[in-house]
């Protein structure tokens, strides 16, 4: 079995059991049917749904929300975690906001939201929004924070200034801290686009999750939990096929890493 194929399997098994194992406790009884129905049943009515029912425009607008917040809060996060790890005065201006805002679970301002431009599409971006801005913002002055003092000078020395010197120096020295910080505050996005949809939305996946919890369709509800949970490794997935292709020397220094000793 070649390495990549050993990974795969070994990351895959205990996943693989579990769901196995409820697929075979439920068909014998070991567990209440009612409550923890078989896995084979929940993808079948999740099918259902996205072909049939309306389960589909739940899932499309769940997505249209969480690009449209996470590129509006990547773009500006960046920005502003870039400026403030770069300036001190920046830094100064934008720390206490973000020391204030950052811990304060964003779902608790969806009511004031709704309150300032009513309750709809935008409520529920600015809310999800408002969770990976933040996020964004910590990881990437972080990462600058984290460039050594020599190599900035030494890019300095080679004429890395002014705009070469953020698209030549800056950027490749900090892409895999900011490359990480995307993915975590996609996946904070996700989560609060969930919950914000589950409090207020009509239609979406938390909004799905919430209309199957009141008519008691339990086999809807872990179907909702299960695309939400596949929307979130698609989420890691994504962002572990584009780290090499960002960072092809990272991918080579690994490999010559686990390459034997000649």
């Amino acid at each position: 079995m070649n390495p990549t194929a050993r990974r795969w399997a070994q990351a895959w098994t205990i996943p693989i059991i579990v769901l196995i194992l409820w697929e075979a406790t439920t068909r014998a009884g070991l567990l209440d049917p009612r409550f923890f129905p078989p896995l084979s049943d929940i993808v079948a009515t999740a099918a259902d749904e996205l072909i049939n029912g309306r389960l589909g425009l739940d899932v499309v607008l769940t997505l249209q929300r969480l690009l449209i917040a996470f590129a509006l809060a990547a773009v500006l996060g960046v920005a502003i975690g870039v400026a403030s790890g770069r300036w001190r005065t920046v830094e100064l201006l934008i720390r206490p906001v973000t020391d204030t805002l950052y811990p304060l679970p964003k779902i608790a301002l969806l009511p004031l939201f709704i309150i300032i431009v009513g309750r709809g599409e935008v409520a529920y971006i600015i809310t999800a929004f408002a969770t990976a801005f933040f996020q964004i913002i910590i990881s990437t002055r972080g990462s600058v924070r984290d460039v050594p003092t020599d190599l900035i000078e030494a890019g300095r020395n080679f004429g890395a200034t002014g705009t070469r010197f953020f698209t030549r120096l800056l950027f490749p020295a900090i892409a895999p801290g900011l490359l990480n910080g995307l993915r975590l505050g996609m996946a904070t996005c996700l989560i609060t686009l969930i919950a914000a949809e589950f409090v207020g939305a009509e239609f979406g996946l938390g909004a799905m999750i919430r209309r199957a919890g009141q008519q008691f369709a339990v086999e809807e509800v872990y179907a909702g939990i299960l695309l939400t949970g596949l929307l979130g490794l698609l989420i890691t997935l994504v962002f572990r096929i584009v780290t090499p292709i960002v960072l092809p020397g990272q991918r080579r220094a690994k490999r010559r890493a686990g390459a034997p000793a000649a």
